[in-house]
This record gives structure tokens, C-alpha cells and sequence, in this order.
């Protein structure tokens, strides 16, 4: 997987912390500890994409005379499921708290 917070990959072996269940689940990236999700809509709209082709092909197959209907709808099933499959990645949901250092005696001793 690949982080959106720090651009970094790691594994879904490396994923300790989880929060949430179903498509709202969210994971903890392990290098930068920022929540990761992926959007509950488009994930639906995959899914059903997906099913109503598979649907209307296996309809259409066995069903000769219902062709004319199964296989457009089949196709924009097919194309509602690869732009969704294209536009659904990871998203920050929470970021880390970023720490403030204190540097002014540096910055003031390079001035």
C-alpha cells in the first residue's frame, strides 16, 4: 500500500492499528501514523458496478432475447466499476499531530 500522508509503501502485514468495520474501516499508516480510509460511496458504486455485469451477462447468456437490454447495461456497469475502481484510494482522514521545535537559537545564530 502506498501512504497519501508520507508517500511511503508498507505492507498490509505492517498495519497495526484499525478503526472502524465494513467500508468505513480506516488503518494506521506505520510510518507516519496518519489515518488512512478509503471513500464509502465510491466503494459501494464498485461493488454494484461489478455485480450488475456479472448480472446482466449471465442474463444475457441465457436469455437470448433479453441481449438488446443485458448487454448496454452491462457495459455501463463495466464502466461505472473501473472509474470508480480508478478515483478510490487511500485518503487521509486524520493526519498526525505535527510537533513544533523550537529552533529560534539556531536561526538566530546563522542571521
Amino acid at each position: 500500500m502506498l501512504c497519501t500522508h508520507c508517500s511511503k509503501t508498507f505492507l498490509a502485514d505492517a498495519v497495526k492499528s484499525q478503526r472502524g468495520k465494513g467500508l468505513n474501516a480506516q488503518i494506521q499508516c506505520p510510518h507516519c501514523q496518519a489515518w488512512l480510509g478509503r471513500n464509502p460511496t465510491l466503494s459501494i458504486l464498485k461493488m454494484c458496478g461489478f455485480y450488475l455485469a456479472v448480472l446482466m451477462l449471465v442474463v444475457g447468456y441465457f436469455l437470448p432475447d433479453w441481449r438488446g437490454v443485458t448487454i448496454p447495461v452491462a457495459i455501463l456497469a463495466v464502466m461505472t466499476l473501473l472509474v470508480s475502481h480508478m478515483m478510490d484510494h487511500l485518503k487521509v482522514t486524520e493526519a498526525p499531530e505535527i510537533e513544533t521545535v523550537d529552533d529560534s537559537e539556531h536561526r538566530r545564530k546563522y542571521r
